[in-house]
């Protein structure tokens, strides 16, 4: 339980890896951190966008993961070190310029409007994983494997390629091969790549192999003792429980149902030697059943996060995923780091901005829920409240969070009501925060529109009427 709570401390620290000052009252934001590549095929010796905070500037812009950054400000990247490129993000106080190289544009350039808040603001964004056993459904920071092996051809420049084909298909499989392109189309479209017949940069060449298990034993007494599996569905943004076994862990062959492997390679038929089909990418799954599960279903599911690899491979012998998943409702806010009950930042045209609220109003109330607590009666609050509500939780949901506790569960839909009622209970639980999630009817039995917020201002309680945006944001990154 520690190890929750003492994140709200941490919080601090989590977020100024991607903040820089511009004086001591002033702090701002760009959202996104970058390393100099070392793969010969995406971006060498150039910098790549590895990781994207949620709501930031770098996201609002359009900014995406392996995006190759060619240059800042106009000054160009090429070979140039870590601390030469940062000390190019504060020639502007107030924007930047990045050009960047991905499947979709050779260049572009992107402006970036800096997020600058007070030194002390902690923005909704990073409050709602602060407070996430509010609604675990709706922050997600997981990370999980895929036994995928991948072989690169390092004399391909994946960002010459632009549009892809099929190679045929036999008559006697083609309904499957088809189901199964169809799922290469949209998760390639998605990196910008285009589904060209015609004249494609590289062909699309499948095989798989589904097979039941000769020596599996329906009532081994070792079955369903294995680590549960579960892996992000991007169609969905949920995590969803698979019959996979974990590819870390020993399982005994009796307790495999079926065996399934698929594989994928791309051929280049342009850029290489022209009119010569030569393999730039193969990648290879092989995973244990411990159930039937359809091969289409698997690829639906699995097939976009096997294409997450492509084109900056990271590990060729295995995938590691980590998945940051964040849904809350955003007012505008930005709280006093050292009491969070003082506004001392309002996003400019945010709904709190809207509804009238300004910095250096106090908080003294939210939908019910007063804010009459330090930090050590918040803290104290909210670990009372996560430990005596884990008897609503579904414990066939339970999982380890990417800081490594390992009683993360989702709530019980039979009992939405009771955790609504828990989470009303103001004066033993302190659920200030709870109001970022109460989209959900089990943070809010009736789901408001509209949050209320009574402020104190110059003496007075000012009641204003806040509609929020629901704001997602997914990203997954793969190495």
């Amino acid at each position: 339980m520690k190890r929750i709570i003492s994140v709200i401390f941490l919080i601090i620290s989590i977020f100024t890896g991607r903040l820089f000052a511009q004086n001591s009252d002033i702090t701002c934001s760009l959202g996104f951190t970058f390393e100099i590549s070392n793969d010969r095929s995406w971006g060498y010796k150039e910098p790549v966008i590895v990781d994207i905070t949620p709501g930031s500037p770098a996201e609002k812009a359009g900014l995406k993961l392996n995006d190759i950054i060619l240059s800042v400000n106009q000054n160009g990247t090429y070979l140039k070190s870590y601390q030469t490129i940062m000390s190019w993000f504060n020639q502007d106080p107030h924007t930047m310029t990045l050009a960047i190289r991905n499947f979709k544009h050779a260049f572009k350039e992107v402006a970036i409007e800096k997020d600058c808040r007070h030194a002390n603001a902690i923005s909704e964004a990073q409050l709602a994983p602060v407070f996430s056993f509010y609604s675990l459904e709706d922050v997600q920071n997981r990370r999980f494997l895929i036994p995928v092996k991948t072989t690169v051809n390092e004399n391909a420049l994946f960002h010459n390629y632009r549009t892809f084909a099929f190679s045929p298909s036999d008559e006697s499989t083609r309904q499957l091969d088809d189901r199964i392109n169809a799922i290469f189309i949209r998760a390639l479209a998605e990196m910008g790549l285009q589904y060209d017949p015609g004249d494609p940069d590289f062909i699309i060449q499948t095989y798989y192999n589904y097979e039941s298990n000769p020596m599996y034993k329906a009532g081994s007494p070792t079955y369903g003792s294995y680590q549960p599996v579960w892996r992000f569905d991007t169609r969905s943004n949920r995590m969803v429980r698979l019959p996979l076994y974990n590819p870390s862990e020993a399982v005994r062959v009796d307790d495999i149902a079926y065996n399934l492997e698929f594989g994928y390679r791309f051929f280049d038929r342009k850029f290489i030697e022209a009119g010569d089909m030569m393999l730039i990418w193969e990648s290879e799954v092989q995973e244990r059943l411990s159930s039937h599960y359809d091969l289409v279903d698997y690829l639906e599911m699995n097939l976009p996060l096997l294409l997450k690899k492509f084109p900056n491979s990271g590990n060729k012998s295995f995938g590691t995923y980590h998945v940051n998943y964040l849904k809350y409702n955003y007012t505008g806010i930005g709280y006093n780091m050292n009491d969070l009950k003082t506004v001392v930042s309002v996003d400019p045209g945010s709904p709190a901005a809207r509804a009238g609220i300004l910095p250096g109003d106090v908080v003294i109330n939210i939908q019910g829920q007063n804010f009459d607590h330090t930090t050590q009666t918040l803290t104290e609050g909210y670990r009372r409240f996560i430990a005596e509500t884990m008897n609503l939780r579904d414990k066939n949901t339970r999982y380890t969070d990417s800081n490594g506790f390992k009683d993360c569960m989702f709530w019980d839909v039979a009992q939405y009501n009771a955790v609504s009622t828990a989470i009303a209970n103001n004066r033993r639980y302190k659920s200030a925060f709870s109001y970022l999630f109460n989209f959900n009817q089990y943070i809010d039995w009736s789901t408001p529109v509209s949050i209320n917020i009574i402020v104190l201002r110059d003496g007075n309680e000012l009641n204003f009427a806040v509609t929020p945006q629901v704001t997602a944001s997914s990203h997954i990154l793969a190495y």
